[in-house]
């Protein structure tokens, strides 16, 4: 059997209906893990648990199911693989990995098996203790590529290799790559894209056939609620401006591309490396919509370059204040300018740009007034133009800073942004309940226009909000459940 590379992104997996613990997205990671392999000769592909059966819900115990394939199905499609890889996102999916693995265990005995991602990075001790190979923590492509020549070619000691943890060898960090060109494009081709595109969710609004890619990796903050400080170092580092445009442009022309969301940690760290971006899309003439959904940082962008921007082809941005609290603000170690966030909010408002501003409830000591304070900044910015917010429960990371500071929580899938076990788990879903109450008349009372824009996306199947997008799969689910016409989008 000739050896080849077999990259796994699991099944989606969320609380039973609640509508906060996952959000589907194609998986990025994987994508580039595997063109970069395609690059250096290696023999690679992807087993999409999650798109190839993205409508299809299963149970998995009394609290979780999963969108997707189960670990059965999944096992039952594994061929010819000698380097089984599967990517970690969050704890969300620890248990059903961790399955997943034992499954494929027992039917390949001999298979070497390798976790990966955000949340294997972090914890890589607990997977190796579940059953695998290996761990890769952080950047991904050269460890890959190091233990898939070492067991293709049969020399070299996979525990020397810088990245990789296994049974008995402690990690040893690989360096960063500073030219991320080396690593190539995404491997959109390895993916079933049409169910993609029909699924009508994703991790920004997108109108038509959509690709994900990432300008640049890390971030220079250090947020102590986030894992991108463990996992990439507070490094930032970037692609060249032609060699993004050479990806959207050579995605044009194979799928015809006419949406791109952006998924970097911290999109246009320095304000020059967004504006080359820009400007090269602007000099090619290749006309996208692309969006920010992870956030862009205010301290970071001005009005000329959200300008430059939006002329390039940015219709979807989002800013992250966290908390309307300055206490909170400086417990979680992150710098906000109010003032500037008021600024810029206005100003992409007059450009058309749709905007949507996050919040993080109930961290660490957060109080009443606290809760007040950002409650009071929420409706404030939905009068000066924000189209929607996103409100978030906040729950102990991995990798974090503030790990440590919540407890209460007994397994992985515990920590995601409905955390019942939180003793004040009811009043911040009831505070967070009211706030969505009171945004939704602040937003009929002062953007009436924009809710009836709403209404007419909704019913026309074309996003431009991801509240939007919600609204019209409950719309679609319950038209298909009441016997109407099948859903072909």
């Amino acid at each position: 059997m000739s050896f080849k590379v077999t990259l796994i992104n699991p099944a989606l997996v969320h609380l039973s209906g609640d509508p906060y613990s996952s959000i589907p997205f194609m998986p990025t990671g994987l994508l580039y893990l595997a063109g970069y392999l395609e690059k250096q000769g290696i023999a690679v592909s992807i087993l999409d648990g999650f798109g190839l059966a993205p409508r299809r819900l299963f149970h998995i115990d009394d609290q979780l199911s999963g969108f997707g394939l189960t670990e059965t199905e999944i096992v039952e499609r594994l061929e010819d693989a000698s380097l089984v890889g599967i990517g970690v996102h969050s704890g969300m999916s620890h248990g059903f990995v961790l399955r997943l693995a034992r499954a494929i265990r027992e039917r390949y005995p001999d298979v070497v098996l390798i976790a990966g991602g955000n949340h294997a990075s972090v914890v890589p001790e607990r997977f190796i203790e579940g059953g695998f190979d290996y761990a890769c923590v952080g950047e991904g492509e050269y460890p890959l590529e190091g233990l898939a020549r070492c067991l293709r070619d049969g020399e070299g000691d996979p525990w020397a290799i810088p990245g990789l943890a296994g049974p008995g060898f402690a990690v040893t960090p690989a360096p960063f790559e500073e030219d991320l060109d080396r690593f190539g494009f995404a491997a959109l081709h390895l993916l079933p894209l049409e169910n993609y595109w029909g699924l009508g969710m994703q991790h920004a609004p997108v109108q038509g056939r959509f690709m994900v890619l990432t300008t640049s990796r890390g971030c220079i903050y250090n947020c102590r609620f986030c894992t991108t400080p463990k996992v990439w170092g507070r490094q930032w580092r970037t692609r060249s401006a032609a060699h993004v445009a050479d990806e959207i442009q050579q995605a044009q022309a194979r799928y015809g591309i006419t949406d791109v969301i952006i998924q970097d940690e911290l999109f246009g760290c320095r304000r020059e490396k967004a504006a080359a971006f820009a400007e090269e899309l602007l000099r090619r003439d290749l006309r996208v919509r692309f969006s920010t959904p992870s956030g862009v940082k205010v301290e970071t962008m001005d009005e000329a370059t959200i300008a430059l921007l939006h002329r390039a082809g940015l219709r979807y941005l989002v800013f992250a204040p966290e908390s309307g609290s300055e206490r909170v603000l400086k417990t979680m170690n992150k710098p906000m300018d109010f003032d500037k966030l008021r600024r810029l909010v206005v100003f992409s408002k007059k450009l058309g740009i749709r905007l949507n501003c996050v919040f993080v409830l109930g961290f660490e000591d957060e109080n009443d007034e606290d809760r007040r304070l950002t409650r009071s900044l929420a409706l404030e910015l939905t009068r000066l133009g924000v189209d929607e917010i996103s409100l978030f429960i906040w729950s102990p990371l991995p990798g974090a800073e503030a790990f440590e500071s919540e407890t209460g929580w007994k397994r992985y899938e515990d920590l995601n942004w409905t955390p019942r076990w939180r003793k004040n788990y009811p009043s911040l879903k009831a505070f967070r309940n009211r706030l969505y109450l009171a945004w939704a008349f602040t937003k009929l009372r002062y953007q009436f226009p924009g809710c009836l824009r709403s209404a007419v996306n909704i019913l026309r199947g074309r996003y431009e909000l991801k509240m939007e997008m919600a609204a019209g799969r409950m719309v679609r689910t319950w038209f298909r459940s009441s016997g109407g016409a099948p859903d072909t989008r």
